[in-house]
């Protein structure tokens, strides 16, 4: 059972951080028309991952069955929230147009993390957030590497920092 959940979970993971889909960067109706970039992209796809963040970093800070996991969902979700903030304010600023809602796969990934039992909890939090901050990692460097807006391009070089904090309170929870 928790294999299976994990599977599902990595998928979910998985699509989560898989740019933001052509059909919507190419709509000409869209302003985002005028964004058909890497940066756009970002964009959407890191508001997306901080929308999941903040949801599933919540869902950990009350169902965490060790002190430990619910201090990192608390943390992840607040980091998340900040970071989120500047993304908006930066998409604002560029006419690039955000989802209001989490999209299916984040809603996906929330119920996977609601119906977790409470003895696979914490395995869970931690594998798929692994595997989430690993992927947040290859994004935030393509966007360095291929972005070309100053402002987009801050907050990557912000968040990267960030992004291997997590990560690395991840490897050390796991080993315990």
């Amino acid at each position: 059972m928790l294999m299976r959940r994990l599977v599902t979970v990595l998928g979910v993971v998985a699509a989560l951080v898989a740019p933001a889909s052509v059909a919507q960067a190419t709509d000409p109706t869209t302003p985002a028309a005028r964004r058909l970039d890497p940066d756009a992209a970002f964009l959407r796809t890191v508001h997306q991952g901080n929308l999941a963040q903040i949801a599933l970093g919540r869902i950990a800070a009350r169902k965490g069955g060790t002190p430990e996991i619910r201090r990192l969902g608390a943390r992840f979700a607040a980091d998340s929230a900040r970071l989120d903030a500047a993304v908006r304010n930066a998409a604002g600023s560029m006419r690039v147009t955000l989802a209001t809602e989490p999209n299916t796969t984040v809603q996906q990934s929330v119920r996977t993390y609601r119906a977790a039992g409470q003895a696979d909890f914490d395995q869970l939090f931690l594998s798929s957030q692994a595997t989430l901050h690993a992927k947040a990692v290859r994004l935030i460097r393509a966007e360095l590497a291929d972005g070309d807006e100053p402002t987009v391009r801050r907050i990557a070089q912000g968040a990267l920092p960030m992004v291997k904090r997590h990560r690395a309170a991840l490897a050390v929870a796991a080993r315990r």
